[in-house]
């Protein structure tokens, strides 16, 4: 993966380590590290888990998914009062079809209602 093994060399840039402190951290060989980093091989699951700790990123940072290096739990974000992104997920799952229908054409109202310059 092209990706990863470009992600993988600039961390260690930016980190100022060599690969053989990232080998020790693995319990790995150096050549094994340099393998990584020129895309030869890749990594297993766990040791890709070890990798995005090791940085401090998400594996989803390190294979590409995502720009973001840190992983953002939305589902915690609150709303409003005790109400979360996940609560609302969980809510929504929830309902009815004719009580999402309902909710569906309130959103439409907001949106009908919204200030100039601002979006949902």
């Amino acid at each position: 993966m092209k990706n990863l093994s470009i992600a993988l060399k600039q961390l260690r840039d930016k980190k100022g380590i060599g690969q053989k402190e990232l080998a020790l951290y693995l319990h790995c060989t150096v050549g094994t590290v340099s393998n990584y980093e020129s895309g030869t091989h890749c990594p297993d699951l766990d040791t890709l888990s070890r990798i995005a700790d090791f940085y401090g990123v998400s594996t989803d940072y390190l294979l590409g998914r995502t720009h973001s290096p840190r992983f953002t739990d939305v589902s915690s974000h609150v709303i409003s009062g005790r109400y979360t992104v996940g609560r609302l997920l969980h809510l929504l799952e929830h309902l009815t079809e004719k009580d999402k229908a309902f909710l569906a054409y309130g959103l439409t109202l907001l949106e009908k209602l919204r200030i100039p310059g601002e979006s949902f």
